[in-house]
């Protein structure tokens, strides 16, 4: 027969083991961002993580932000999308947040939603709006008129 001390630390051993899995699987769900869509398209290496862009004002405990909740950044340089035209996917609901970097003076005007910002040479500005208006529309410097992203935004 097991002493009561025994007992009392065989149960002890399997409560911890029950909240580390339970604890290891809840972390792999909140990473991938289980059930929410395909991940968005993000220019690579300039992904900004939550903690620098931007979770608050959510209220804890609240729904799991979804992937697209990351802020994907557009670098402009000479004129041009660095990595190309992005492409930025969405649903109706989510929220949009990008950021544009630029190294000359312009515009970014995004059509569709008829928001302009204006960027310095060397800054960045940044877009924070919902997607209530489902179609593709185009994201441009306005002053050159060059496309740098094409924004989806599925119904």
């Amino acid at each position: 027969m097991q002493s009561n001390g025994a007992r009392a630390l065989l149960a002890l051993t399997a409560v911890v083991i029950v909240v580390v899995g339970f604890l290891i699987l809840r972390g792999e769900d909140s990473e991938v961002g289980v059930g929410s869509a395909d991940p968005p398209a993000v220019v690579p290496g300039q992904e900004d993580s939550a903690a620098a862009g931007g979770q608050e004002g959510k209220p804890a405990g609240g729904p799991k932000p979804k992937l697209t909740d990351a802020l994907t950044t557009i670098v402009v340089t000479d004129g041009a999308p660095a990595d190309g035209v992005a492409d930025l996917e969405y649903e109706v609901g989510d929220q949009i947040r990008f950021a544009v970097e630029s190294d000359a003076a312009d515009e970014v005007h995004v059509h569709g939603y008829d928001l302009e910002e204006a960027v310095g040479a060397g800054e960045r500005v940044e877009f924070d709006f919902p997607a209530e208006l489902d179609g593709i529309y185009e994201v441009e410097m306005h002053e050159s008129e060059t496309p740098i992203a094409e924004l989806t935004i599925n119904p």
